[in-house]
């Protein structure tokens, strides 16, 4: 019976672990059942009385106030407290002060009591005496309700009833929630626990069954290998022991091929025929892709994988063996692998000679050395990289011992810089080459290195090159320690610095010249970067706003426009705050603060232009003073004011004469030509009724009169007509100048047909703001003139034309005529000037003066260029 009950150890134990933890639950659940009353009424009896003693204190400061309104509010927010029935503020008498319930104000406490049969046991313990001022709490077992007395000043008490009916209910079901949570556990453990049991003991015995089974079906590799004190583990050690024992034997018969096999070399052994073919090769030839089968059985030649640069002095290398030995040698030579590269093998051979000192066939181990190969390669050329720095042409090396303070090793770059040839430099010494206090200095920097308080210093000095000149030099000095810390050699670099320190020199000179510039002119400059927020002033902008140097520039633009006067800072900080990107320069004028000094205008500028960083921008800008620009302004301003005063009394005056001269031209224009009309009138009548009583000469002073009062006339009409075009209102319009030749032209067609000039016109569309009547003036005088001056020609010749030349518009008429010699230039547009007898072209002398007057009125510019007898060119200049 026993027997049939009996289950499995794997079994029995969790149900045990499960038993014993439903048991452990059910006796501490109990237990805190019997405990749970008591728990509910200390823990509610305590947090009522902290929130008492808040009460407590917060009435004391009403009750000081004296307002029954915050009172009986505060009291009501004491409902709001969990498990909170009854409240009651009673006074000295025993009356109703305050209460949840709005009708108990004002009634006895008593009666109030007696009103709730549920508050009997209320009354007797308020009943007590509390004027010690404590806080009582008295728990009512057969309501299950906790009374709270507070005694408050004046006499006063504040009564509450709080049920424990929640708190009970609450805290038997976190009981409840705890029991469960503790069965859980208890049984997480136990399946825990019978699980450790598994992997710790039956899993074990399992595999430790399972190899036994191995071990009796012949694996004799298989092993137990349990580990711990307990039975099992005894068995299994005792059962590998076993099998070690009975392995160990076949081991040792593979262990000598294993180990070949395993190893990185390659035992080989080679027949000595021709192309020595191998009788034998170890497995680790895999390691570069072959076979054994496929070197052995003649497949592969072994010299036909030695690289074809090393088989011939290899080869050749060999028959010296073969004929003088000794019989075990080294070489090295590159393989090529199964995949097509190349390694580099450590080949270890053994020849084996016969009796008559024959090499019958020979043995070798071959290594692989690709990597040592390669990092000796390397070295090497790391080698050549280290003597073709250590000869860089711009700078300068050397190496010493430390003890000493002669140069060991110089490059030829150090050479060059001191001027001596290399086997004189490196018997000579540094320190005879240094000047003080350079050398002085240098001398203290290695004393410190020698007592190893440092591995490195730098410093500037001088040397004394070999032809007596100083050369400046950056001096760099590193220590090359020992493996114990001691000096082993000081690695030294120079460089030749006096370039650059000329250079510095040239820049500070060209800076106090910039800085001497900006103080004269009075012009700062700034710059400001977004990235980095560097602010750089120059000198004259911290003269200009008055800001001592040593605080250095304002440090965001807030300072910077508290410098600024009051009235121009909003124009100021529209100006610096100029849109990013835009690379246009923008300036404005404004003044320094009073408190910074006398008054003092400036005209800043400022310009952005974008980093390489996207998104940030440097700005640059300058500060000119302008104060004396500004004061002479407004002294041109006051004079100018003056001056308009003075034009206006100018005009008037100018008024008055204008209407003099008019009145004048009107006398000129009738009193001088009556009698010239009576002149020619009666000359005209003698001619015609007495000319045949008068001879020849009669007859010619006769005409010359005639011709003398027709030019006198003709002088008149230039002289009113010049006058006019001096006094006239110029009226500018759109002129069309092609339509206006035009027109000019064709007044003169009948003298352009008796004289057969030929006309040409290279004109141009062209509209100008001009007036009208005056460019027909101009042209028509200088296209009258260009008809007569070439009419003598045989071939006359006349062309007009017009053309752009940027912002001007230039017009010009040329003929072929007489032409003029051009030390007479200015003379010609004189008045009553002329170059010609009046006998051979007629004409006053007023023509071109009224061009010259036309055109200056009308905001031009008149020229001619000629040279006698080559004709000439009248220019007219007017803007667009």
């Amino acid at each position: 019976m026993l027997s049939r009950l009996t289950l499995p150890g794997r079994w029995l134990a969790p149900l045990m672990l499960v038993l014993f933890a439903l048991t452990a639950s059910t006796v501490s659940h109990v237990v805190q059942l019997r405990n749970l009353g008591a728990q509910v009424v200390e823990q509610e009896t305590r947090r009522l009385r902290e929130r008492l003693s808040v009460e407590q204190s917060r009435l004391g400061a009403l009750s000081a106030l004296d307002n029954p309104t915050l009172v009986r509010r505060l009291v009501g927010g004491l409902g709001l407290y969990g498990g909170m029935q009854h409240i009651y503020l009673l006074e000295r008498d025993a009356l109703v002060e305050a209460s949840l319930v709005r009708s108990d104000i004002g009634q006895p406490f008593g009666d109030v009591l007696r009103q709730r049969a549920d508050l009997a046991e209320v009354g007797q313990a308020v009943s007590g005496d509390v004027s010690d001022g404590a806080i009582s709490v008295v728990h009512l077992p057969a309501t299950q309700r906790l009374v709270g007395i507070v005694p408050v000043p004046s006499g006063r008490r504040l009564v509450t009833v709080v049920d424990l009916s929640l708190p009970r209910a609450v805290r038997l079901a976190d009981l409840r929630e705890d029991a469960w949570r503790e069965g859980l556990l208890l049984l997480g453990l136990a399946a825990l626990l019978a699980l450790l049991m598994h992997l710790v003991w039956f899993r074990r015995a399992r595999h430790l069954a399972s190899t036994l089974k191995r071990i009796g079906d012949g694996e004799l590799q298989a092993r137990v290998a349990l580990a711990g004190k307990d039975e099992l583990a005894m068995i299994g050690s005792e059962a590998d022991r076993m099998a070690e024992r009975l392995q160990r034997g076949q081991t040792q018969l593979r262990h000598l091929v294993d180990l070949v096999d395993r190893s990185p070399v390659v035992v080989i052994e080679w027949l000595n025929l021709p192309g020595w073919p191998m009788s034998y090769i170890s497995e680790s030839v895999a390691q570069w892709g072959y076979r054994p089968v496929d070197l052995v059985d003649g497949s592969l030649n072994y010299a036909g994988l030695i690289h074809p640069d090393d088989i011939a002095p290899i080869t050749a290398e060999a028959d010296r063996y073969f004929r003088q030995g000794p019989d075990e040698h080294r070489q090295e030579y590159r393989l090529r692998r199964a995949d097509g590269g190349w390694v580099w093998v450590d080949d270890r051979t053994t020849l084996t000679r016969d009796e008559q000192g024959v090499v019958t066939h020979m043995s070798g181990v071959l290594l692989d050395i690709t990597v040592q190969k390669e990092a000796q390669l390397a070295q090497q050329e790391q080698a050549g990289f280290l003597r073709l720095f250590y000869e860089l042409p711009f700078i300068g090396m050397a190496i010493s011992e430390p003890g000493s303070t002669r140069w060991l090793q110089v490059n030829s770059q150090l050479c060059t810089i001191l001027g001596y040839p290399r086997e004189e430099l490196t018997r000579m010494t540094w320190t005879e080459m240094t000047p003080q206090p350079d050398l002085e200095h240098n001398l203290a920097l290695r004393d410190a290195m020698l007592a190893n308080r440092t591995d490195h210093y730098s410093m500037r000095k001088r040397f004394l090159r070999k032809d007596g000149s100083v050369v400046h030099t950056e001096l760099d000095v590193r220590a090359v320690r020992h493996p114990d810390g001691s000096l082993k050699h000081l690695f030294s670099t120079i460089k030749d610095i006096t370039e650059r320190l000329q250079a510095e020199a040239a820049i500070g000179r060209q800076k106090d010249l910039l800085e001497l510039a900006e103080s004269m002119a009075g012009l700062g400059s700034w710059v400001y970067d977004t990235q980095s927020h560097d602010i750089w002033w120059s000198r004259q902008m911290y003269r200009n706003i008055g800001r001592d140097e040593a605080l250095g520039p304002p440090p965001d633009l807030a300072a910077y426009l508290a410098c600024i006067h009051p009235d121009d800072r909003s124009r100021a900080e529209r100006f610096m705050r100029s849109m990013p990107g835009d690379e246009a320069m923008l300036t404005a004028e404004f003044r320094r603060h009073p408190d910074l000094g006398p008054l003092r205008w400036f005209r800043g500028s400022v310009q952005s232009k974008p980093m390489a960083t996207p998104g940030f921008y440097s700005y640059s800008g300058t500060l000119l003073d302008i104060t004396q620009l500004k004061q002479a302004q407004t002294t041109l301003e006051q004079s100018n004011a003056e001056l308009e005063q003075r034009v206006t009394e100018r005009t008037a005056q100018l008024r008055g004469l204008n209407e003099e001269l008019e009145a004048f031209s009107y006398t000129v224009s009738h009193d001088l030509k009556a009698p010239l009309r009576g002149i020619d009138g009666y000359s005209q009548l003698l001619e015609e009724e007495h000319g045949q009583h008068l001879n020849e000469e009669g007859r010619q002073f006769l005409g010359r009169i005639r011709r003398g009062v027709s030019q006198m006339g003709e002088l008149i009409s230039g002289l009113l007509d010049y006058s006019r075009m001096e006094r006239r209102t110029m009226e500018h319009q759109r002129v069309d100048v092609p339509a206006l030749v035009a027109q000019v032209i064709e007044g003169f067609s009948a003298d352009i047909e008796s004289t057969g000039v030929r006309l040409s016109l290279q004109l141009e569309p062209m509209v100008l703001q001009l007036d009208r009547e005056g460019m027909a003036v101009v042209l028509r005088n200088l296209v009258g003139n260009a008809v007569k001056f070439s009419r003598t020609r045989p071939q006359p010749e006349v062309e007009i034309g017009a053309r752009t030349e940027g912002a001007r518009r230039v017009l010009w008429v040329r003929d072929n005529g007489v032409g003029f010699d051009m030390k007479y230039h200015d003379r010609i547009f004189g008045i009553f000037q002329r170059l010609q007898r009046a006998e051979d072209y007629q004409g006053t002398g007023l023509g071109l003066a009224l061009v010259a007057k036309a055109v200056q009125r009308m905001g031009g510019r008149v020229w001619a260029e000629s040279r006698p007898g080559e004709g000439a060119t009248f220019f007219l200049e007017f803007p667009a």
